[in-house]
């Protein structure tokens, strides 16, 4: 099952429901509320909205996450 990971975490889920496909809200990746947190605070910091699927790759790089907490753990990103 291929899942997929965008910034807009509730829209997805929400429309997932709406769709009635079942298998569709399974697929959407919800960060740990950690990852939520740590964007907040490094946009504080930096005046930078960062990506959450850069943000959840950083804190697993930084041995912060476990994989199966991360969204394709293994996948090295173009940024990297």
């Amino acid at each position: 099952m291929k899942k997929f990971i965008s910034d807009s975490v509730l829209e997805e889920f929400y429309r997932s429901l709406l769709s009635g496909d079942s298998s569709r809200a399974e697929r959407v990746h919800i960060p740990r509320s950690d990852v939520f947190y740590i964007r907040r605070a490094y946009y504080e910091h930096s005046g930078v909205w960062e990506s959450l699927d850069k943000i959840e790759r950083c804190m697993y790089l930084e041995g912060l996450l476990n994989a199966r907490d991360v969204f394709e753990p293994e996948r090295k990103r173009d940024w990297e």
